[in-house]
C-alpha cells in the first residue's frame, strides 16, 4: 500500500499526531514509531545537536516509516538545504513574523518553479540513479514547510503568512508567544489563548494546516470544537521524564500499603 503524504494529509484535515523529538537516538526514533505518532520534529533550536545527529535519527526514521520535520534555528535557513537533502520531510522554521520572511523559507525549500533551492546529487534523488527532472517534482510535491508563530507581530501577519503559497501550515508557540505578550510561561493565560486561537483562525481563513500544542488532554476538546485536526504532542523528554516517574511510584506505591 503506498503510503499517503504527510503534506497531503495535512491539507485534508485527517488527523496528524506529531512530538517533539530532542532524544537523537535511533531506538527513541524506534520507540516513537511503534507509538503510533505520524510525524517528529527533530529540534536543532533548542539542543546542541550537530549534523551526525540529524544523519541518524533521519536514517532511522526512514526505516521506521516516519516522518521527519526538523525545527531549524532561528534564522538558519542555510541549514535547510542540507536537511531536505539528507531525507528530511520538511522543516519547521521559529518566529516567522512577515510575510516576506515566509516567502524566504519557501523559497529555500522548493525547486524550480516554486522556489530557488539549489540542486544537487543527493540521497533524495538516489545520488543522482533516478530520473532527475522526476525527483524535482516528486520534492516539490512532498516537501513540507511549517511556519512557527510566536510573536505579537506574527499573530498579526498570521493570514499573510498563512496565505504565502508553499506554506502547509502554521504552528503555535504559545511558551515564546506568552514572552511577547507580557505573561512569560503562563501558556493558558486568556490573551495567550486568544492569540493562539487568532492564529488557528487566519489558518481556517486562508485554507491553511493549523498545528496546535494541546498542553492538556482537555484542550483536545476545545480544538476539536474548531475542527482543528492536527497536533504536537508536547516533546520527548517530558513524556519521558513523566513515564518514569509514574512507573517508579506505581511501585513505591505498593510499598506503602
Amino acid at each position: 500500500m503506498t503510503k499517503t503524504s504527510l503534506k497531503s494529509r495535512l491539507k485534508s484535515s485527517s488527523r496528524c499526531f506529531g512530538v517533539f523529538n530532542s532524544i537523537p537516538s535511533t531506538v527513541a526514533i524506534e520507540q516513537l514509531a511503534l507509538a503510533g505518532y505520524d510525524f517528529i520534529i527533530f529540534d536543532l533550536e533548542h539542543t546542541l545537536h550537530d549534523m551526525r545527529d540529524v544523519e541518524s535519527v533521519l536514517l532511522a526514521a526512514s526505516s521506521a516509516s516516519l516522518d521527519v520535520l526538523v525545527r531549524i534555528p532561528s534564522g538558519r535557513l542555510d541549514l535547510i538545504a542540507p536537511l531536505l537533502d539528507a531525507g528530511a520531510t520538511g522543516i519547521v522554521a521559529p518566529m516567522v513574523e512577515t510575510q516576506s520572511e515566509a516567502q524566504a523559507l519557501v523559497e529555500r525549500c522548493y525547486y524550480h518553479p516554486y522556489g530557488k533551492r539549489g540542486l544537487n546529487s543527493t540521497r533524495l534523488n538516489e545520488y543522482a540513479t533516478r530520473d532527475l527532472s522526476q525527483s524535482l517534482n516528486e520534492a516539490n510535491e512532498s516537501v513540507v514547510v511549517v511556519a512557527m508563530i510566536e510573536t505579537t507581530l506574527g499573530v498579526e501577519n498570521a493570514a499573510l503568512i498563512a496565505a504565502t503559497p508553499g506554506v502547509d501550515a502554521l504552528l503555535e508557540g504559545a511558551a515564546d508567544l506568552s514572552q511577547s505578550l507580557g505573561v512569560p510561561w503562563q501558556t493558558q493565560h486568556e490573551d495567550v489563548r486568544h492569540a493562539v486561537t487568532q492564529i488557528a483562525e487566519a489558518c481556517e481563513a486562508q485554507q491553511c494546516a493549523f498545528l496546535a500544542i494541546p498542553r492538556t488532554t482537555q484542550m483536545m476538546a476545545f480544538w476539536q470544537a474548531k475542527q482543528v485536526s492536527n497536533f504536537v504532542l508536547g516533546d520527548d523528554r517530558s513524556i519521558l521524564r513523566n513515564a518514569h516517574k509514574a512507573h517508579i511510584a506505581e511501585f513505591k506505591k505498593e510499598l506503602n500499603k
